[in-house]
């Protein structure tokens, strides 16, 4: 008896849609695409019941022909590519052909398209994969495709679609980044008749940010560029503030297709070293433009995925952008407007459409880019042995004694290590300390990364060493027990794998440990100097740690909260 058949046409095909639509915001992308391959200016996308019930994608491109109209529904039918170079060479969106196929497979479809030049319009309608019509329609020239009841010819799967407020989100999510990556095009989407936004078209990238995401947002960006003769990066990376508990404000495009990749993010985080905490991730929008022959994106049905022919090529790029900008801006305090962690840096689904682009920023504490030596800060007092109170002639600083001196510290001991100079203070007697196995481990194997900072540590019989100079301004602290912390700080660290770069840790607590304490009582040649010295640091704006080190109030909001201005 035999057992293996071949499948139907009609289990094929829904076989094949389950791969390339998951969720109505997959059959929402496939449309949107097509749209934008098609040359579109404004696109309009209507859904109802997250799109369950209903989906309407309307554009100005070129429409089709009556005959393209009806092998559109066919699988694998595209207009993209022909051949397999063409495979290699793909700047199109879409290309494997398969959108109108899965879609009109689970659902009901109804394809309306006219091309300019055509006087009569095609409308083809397809009812779970059968009884394909077409015939003649009026309409306007471009596209209109309606489909309703989405996964209704395939129950199993729409048993498993989540809330309609989830799956709505989940179109939202993805034309905010079908608008951003095609700045250009017009974008309109309504949720169950109502307007949710309305984009204009012939946008620049700056302008599309600033209105899905806000004036304060789009003022503390910094752009980046990076080109050469077949790949360019361009786009902006977020000061610090900008920074989230999230990666939901990061945006890559490659040729134009939104997409997600780990090495280039983490290219970006690198590329902030101390300038962010550690549970912070950055805000960023990349925009790739390379030969299509350097890119695989050919990798996933939903084609989220891309393969890079260099992938440290492409990291060195994004990393060197990113630095570059990024070192380009020194930051330090002036006052601005910025979105609070606790708001969302652009609208979300569930906005109203009146809270969608109206909601009115507050101003908090924020960095951009100056010269702190430009504002001639002058400390006036020390509040709880802790914080410097200023003055300069743009308003009041708050300056965290210990993070500003962390920072200060940081970068004295990264200058030395680089150009190999002397940072030690031997000390008058040596001293001896049992790092425990682990710590004297770690010291046997970094021990150039130790004297490069500063630390003489000698080995002195199994898991004791002796200490004998260590880096200025450790010499009057504790220096044994504060040795001891670190080794064992850096260890636990290590040995949880928190750290991915000894050197740096090492760098980074040895700079917190010697700089002045919360508490540390200071006198005004004391709060001179600190200032001074913030003025010649690098990102003296924030601590190794990524914590802000200053913040700021301008004289014009201290006269408006004090009711002495009007707006």
């Amino acid at each position: 008896m035999n057992r293996i058949h071949l499948l139907s046409d009609e289990l094929i095909s829904q076989i094949a849609a389950g791969e390339v639509i998951e969720r109505p915001a997959s059959a929402v992308k496939e449309l949107v695409e097509n749209s934008i391959d098609a040359g579109a200016t404004q696109i309009s996308v209507e859904v109802e019941q997250g799109g369950l019930e209903k989906i309407r994608v309307v554009d100005d491109g070129v429409g089709m022909s009556a005959e393209d109209a009806a092998l559109a529904f066919a699988r694998h039918a595209t207009s993209k590519i022909g051949t397999l170079d063409d495979l290699f060479q793909i700047r199109t969106l879409g290309f494997r052909g398969e959108a109108l196929a899965s879609i009109g497979s689970i659902a009901r479809v109804t394809l309306k398209t006219r091309q300019a030049e055509d006087r009569v319009g095609t409308c083809a309608t397809m009812d779970g994969g059968k009884n394909l019509t077409v015939e003649p329609c009026g309409c306007d020239s471009g596209t209109e495709v309606l489909v309703l009841g989405l996964f209704s010819h395939t129950p199993a799967r729409k048993k498993y679609m989540k809330t309609e407020r989830t799956e709505y989100g989940h179109i939202f999510d993805l034309l905010i980044l079908m608008a951003l990556s095609h700045p250009a095009v017009g974008f309109r989407l309504m949720r169950d008749n109502e307007k949710i936004f309305d984009l204009p078209p012939k946008q620049n990238l700056k302008e599309r940010v600033r209105t899905l995401f806000g004036g304060a947002v789009a003022d503390a960006l910094l752009p980046l560029t990076y080109e050469q003769s077949n790949l360019m990066v361009s786009g902006f990376v977020g000061k610090p503030e900008l920074a989230r508990s999230g990666k939901k404000y990061q945006f890559l495009f490659v040729n134009g297709r939104a997409v997600e990749d780990r090495l280039l993010s983490h290219a970006v985080k690198e590329a902030f070293h101390s300038l962010l905490m550690h549970e912070k991730f950055p805000w960023f929008l990349l925009d790739i433009e390379l030969d299509p022959a350097l890119v695989d994106t050919n990798v996933h049905p939903r084609k989220w995925q891309v393969k890079f022919v260099n992938s440290q090529e492409m990291y060195r790029a994004v990393f060197g952008a990113a630095q570059h900008a990024l070192g380009n801006s020194m930051f330090s305090p002036v006052l601005k407007n910025v979105i609070p962690e606790t708001t969302p840096a652009f609208p979300t689904a569930a906005s109203t459409t009146n809270e969608l682009f109206t909601r009115e920023i507050l101003p908090e504490r924020s960095f951009a880019p100056a010269q702190i030596k430009r504002l001639a800060l002058r400390p006036l007092a020390q509040i709880a042995n802790s914080y410097i109170v200023a003055e300069s002639e743009e308003g009041l600083f708050l300056i965290d004694q210990h993070a500003a001196h962390e920072r200060v510290r940081y970068a004295r001991l990264m200058e030395a290590s680089e150009k190999k100079e002397t940072t030690q203070q031997l000390l008058l007697t040596s001293l001896e300390i049992d790092l425990g196995v682990e710590g004297a481990r770690l010291v046997a194997d970094y021990s150039e990364d130790f004297i490069a900072f500063g630390y003489d540590l000698q080995p002195f019989g199994g898991t004791m060493y002796l200490l004998r100079a260590v880096p200025i301004g450790l010499e009057k602290k504790e220096p044994e027990r504060m040795v001891r912390e670190l080794v064992s700080d850096l260890s636990d660290e290590w040995k949880r794998s928190a750290v991915k770069n000894l050197r740096e840790s090492l760098l980074t607590m040895t700079a917190c440990r010697g700089a002045i304490k919360f508490g540390d009582a200071l006198t005004m040649p004391e709060m001179e100097a600190l200032i001074h010295d913030m003025e010649k640091t690098p990102n003296a704006d924030h601590c190794p740690h990524g914590r802000p080190s200053i913040i700021s109030f301008s004289f014009t909001d201290l006269e408006s909260r004090f009711k002495r201005r009007n707006f």
